[in-house]
């Protein structure tokens, strides 16, 4: 009816954009597909008592409208947990509170992108960060990621390229501790050039610090914005891992002053604000010390889920196939090497009641990931890894 009236994004999103699954909670279905935190993380009683005492103290006020930045006393705490657990140094002024590290990513290419810019991505990298640029109509450039991480010298050697061309990349977006989808985490020498390569050739870091504080050795890697001094990185996190998904809050801090007040100016274009009630929670649980403890046994669950699958995967799947070795977050990214589609295996094992998201789904060239898959640990329990891991195998024995 309408469709001579959409606007060209709408438009856009009449090609092949691709969502993560997240089936029913009534479904019988063992779900490897989904970033989804176990529900045993989520300190349920807690974030009730919590919300209790937001109500008693606040009142009709935690149901009011907000800053649309967000309230100067959660900015203080968040300031103060950032610097405590990620070293980094931020105050109100460039620190944005945003719905969830998805509105963030949507705040971001709001500022930065126009159509045709183009962006740097990992290769495989976030499908819903690729949407969102896809979003904007951007010219992608795709760097492969090893178990080091993204492979920084061909960014360089693109930098280049496309120098000579007289472009210029404007945008790179990376999840460099525990990445989403292969769990690997970039060693502490990408990370350092990546930023080098900000600061020499003047494009922004887009730091993706979703999983940073779900890393499974002693102490997390610190994220690349704790050593920037430039202003290049744009970084983002947020609750949902950590805390719970259905607060939505996630923050952006910007080592830029100008940016970070532009992306206030946006910010209350877009929404007015996030929820007061969500913030009024986060604030009193990261005074609580409820943030803390619900992310140490996020930690040893998630670590003893990982040891599981990756168990089983080399006991049931060792014959020519590869996996990464995630370093934390909720994922391992599988090869088959072989001449497949894992679209197709999908289809089978969904019958047996699997479910995993095939690898094209994550990169832009898909010609080099489609006998790959990325297999969530986080939401199963552990039996359900256990059978499901042991069905997946049955099925790849059938087609491979």
């Amino acid at each position: 009816m309408f469709k001579d009236l959409y606007s060209q994004e709408a438009k856009v999103l009449e090609e092949n954009f691709v969502s993560l699954e997240i089936p029913a909670a009534s479904d019988k279905i063992i779900n490897f597909a989904s970033g989804v935190p176990d529900p045993r993380t989520i300190p349920v009683k807690d974030i009730e008592a919590v919300t209790i005492e937001v109500f008693k103290r606040y009142g009709y006020n935690s149901l009011q409208y907000a800053p649309s930045t967000g309230f100067a006393s959660l900015i203080d705490e968040i300031s103060r947990f950032v610097y405590r657990t990620r070293g980094l140094k931020t105050n109100s002024d460039n620190t944005i509170v945003v719905s969830g590290s998805q509105q963030g990513l949507d705040l971001i290419s709001r500022i930065f992108i126009d159509p045709g810019d183009i962006v740097v991505v990992e290769e495989p990298s976030y499908v819903l960060a690729l949407n969102v640029f896809r979003l904007r109509r951007v010219r992608f450039v795709a760097i492969p990621v090893d178990d080091k991480g993204m492979k920084v010298e061909m960014l360089e050697d693109a930098i280049k390229r496309y120098g000579r061309e007289g472009k210029r990349i404007k945008l790179v977006y990376t999840m460099p501790i525990a990445q989403n989808p292969t769990g690997t985490t970039m060693c502490e020498e990408r990370r350092k050039y990546l930023l080098e390569l900000a600061e020499r050739y003047n494009f922004v870091i887009v730091e993706d610090d979703a999983y940073g504080l779900l890393t499974f050795e002693e102490e997390a890697p610190k994220p690349i914005a704790s050593i920037d001094k430039s202003g290049s990185v744009v970084y983002l996190s947020s609750f949902s891992k950590i805390l719970a998904p259905g607060l939505r809050m996630g923050y952006i801090i910007v080592g830029d002053d100008e940016t970070a007040k532009k992306m206030h100016i946006m910010k209350q274009f877009m929404d007015l604000g996030t929820s007061t009630l969500s913030q009024l929670i986060v604030e009193t649980a990261l005074k609580k010390g409820v943030v803390d403890k619900a992310i140490e046994y996020a930690k040893s669950l998630y670590r003893l889920k990982r040891d599981i699958m990756i168990e089983l995967i080399d006991e049931e799947l060792s014959d020519g196939v590869s996996r990464t070795s995630p370093k934390g977050g909720f994922y391992t990214w599988l090869k088959l090497n072989r001449d497949v589609d894992t679209e197709k295996i999908l289809e089978l094992s969904r019958k047996r009641g699997v479910i995993f998201t095939p690898g094209k789904r994550f990169c832009i060239n898909e010609d080099k990931c489609l006998d790959a898959m990325r297999l969530s640990y986080s939401n199963p329990s552990e039996n359900d890894i256990r059978i499901g891991i042991h069905i997946l195998a049955d099925v790849l024995r059938e087609v491979l």
